[in-house]
């Protein structure tokens, strides 16, 4: 299947997700901002802590749904006696579910300026009897 995909997001995030099921994350890397930007409540999306370069066939991380998506902007303002900088971000909150455990077949997309896609499949463990 295809998917939009994180990248780059921390260990503990992966493991805080796997053991919590849900977790709330903020993405202000411009990268994954821009991925996630057309991304709708209800999407699957597949993140992996390794870097969008070092994505490669067998990478391994979670297919996770979206279930809340929040674009949120930081303003900073910084002045003294002789001037006055303001500056604003944005990032964007989601919060993902953990749907299952996934490993990259190939790479669909990796165009400048747009979501890097990767054909992802789900990865199933099965108890031997």
């Amino acid at each position: 299947m295809i998917y939009t995909s994180l990248t780059g997001l921390s260990k503990d995030v992966i493991r805080e997700i796997v053991a919590a099921r849900v977790r709330t994350v903020e993405i202000r890397s411009p990268n994954n901002f821009f991925a996630v930007h057309n991304c709708q409540p209800g999407e699957r999306i597949f993140i992996t802590d390794s870097s969008a370069m070092d994505v490669v066939p067998g990478t391994t991380g979670l297919i996770t749904t979206i279930k809340a998506l929040q674009v949120i902007t930081h303003r900073t303002i910084q002045s003294g006696e002789h001037y006055y900088e303001e500056s604003e971000s944005q990032a964007a909150r989601l919060q993902l579910q953990l749907v299952g455990v996934g490993r990259v077949r190939r790479i669909a997309s990796i165009e400048p300026a747009t979501p890097l896609t990767l054909d992802v499949d789900e990865v199933r463990y099965c108890g031997a009897r």
